[in-house]
């Protein structure tokens, strides 16, 4: 069984900037005769950059996306950026 998520890691802070890295969870699990299985990972998918001047979400491809879009996949971003 394979199960998938999507959040937001722990903002880092480097020289008044701050980076928000967006990552996808995988977690797979399975059972067979000689006992039970698991298998993590996490993958970057996106990035969301404060600075004093601005606020910019890009995808790890370096395409820039909007923070509407980003909010709707990653609702917990929102919450996040409230906190800074």
């Amino acid at each position: 069984m394979e199960k998938k998520k999507i959040e937001a890691e722990n903002p880092i802070s480097v020289a008044g900037i701050t980076l928000i890295p967006i990552v996808r969870v995988s977690i797979n699990h399975w059972h067979s005769k000689n006992g039970l299985s698991f298998f993590a990972s996490k993958e970057p998918i996106a990035i969301t950059v404060v600075s004093p001047r601005a606020t910019k979400a890009f995808r790890i491809t370096g395409e820039e996306v909007s923070l509407e879009e980003l909010i709707k996949e990653v609702p917990e971003i929102k919450e996040v950026l409230e906190r800074l």
